[in-house]
Formats: C-alpha cells, structure tokens, sequence
C-alpha cells in the first residue's frame, strides 16, 4: 500500500514511459528546429536548444527515477545553481564588470549544453542495459 502512495506522489515524472520522453523531445525538438528554420522572424539570439532544456530536464528527470528510482535532476540543478554563482563571482571579480544580460545568456546556454550531454548519456547508458 505504501508503494502506491509513493507512487501517486510521483506521477507527474513517472506517467510516461521513459522511451517515450526521449521520442518526445526527438520531435519537439524536430518540430521547433523546422519552426525555426521556416519562420523569418525568428529572433537571431533565440536558439532551440533555450526552449528544449525544460523538456530535456523532463525527459533525464522521467528516465532516472523510472529506471533507477532516483532523481538525477536535483543534483544536476544544485550544480546549476553553483555555476550560476562562480560565473557571478568571475564577471563581478575577475572582468569588473556584471552585466546581466550576458550573464544569463552565458549561463542559460551552459546548463543547455551539460543537459544535451546528461541527456545523451542518460539514453545510452539506458539503450546499453537494455541490450
């Protein structure tokens, strides 16, 4: 019985299989990267992976507790959020300035790398066991 409330409490992460998050995000992904390509006023600084991070958290978070019932996405965000704060401490500090602009450009594009790369891991070190 315990089980089910725990995972009640955790159907938002766990109600779609997991192999079905990564198709998920293959064709949002596919989908904004048409839109972007297709549309003349796209903004030249918007990228698609600034609107893909959420989902790709989505899609590690749904993976990682599904396979091995623990939230790789706390971690993750915790060293997010330490980044955040060297990268502040580099800009105030090191180049004298602090500009926010840049700062969240900067920031915003590294959590979007090292979620791509979690993301990849994540499948593949998946995809292996499954073989």
């Amino acid at each position: 019985m315990n089980s089910i409330k725990f995972r009640k409490g955790m159907l938002m992460a766990t109600s779609v299989f997991w192999p079905y998050t990564i198709l998920m995000v293959i064709l949002l992904w596919l989908l904004l990267t048409i839109i972007k390509h297709t549309m003349t006023t796209w903004p030249r600084v918007l990228r698609v992976i600034d609107f893909m991070v959420l989902p790709l958290w989505w899609s590690i978070e749904s993976i990682t507790f599904q396979v091995t019932h623990f939230s790789l996405l706390g971690p993750m965000v915790c060293m997010f959020l330490i980044w955040g704060i060297a990268l502040t401490i580099y800009q105030v500090f090191g180049v004298q300035t602090f500009n926010l602009k840049r700062f969240v450009t900067i920031w915003w594009r590294l959590i979007g790398a090292v979620t791509v790369v979690v993301f990849v891991a994540v499948v593949i070190i998946n995809a292996l066991h499954l073989i």
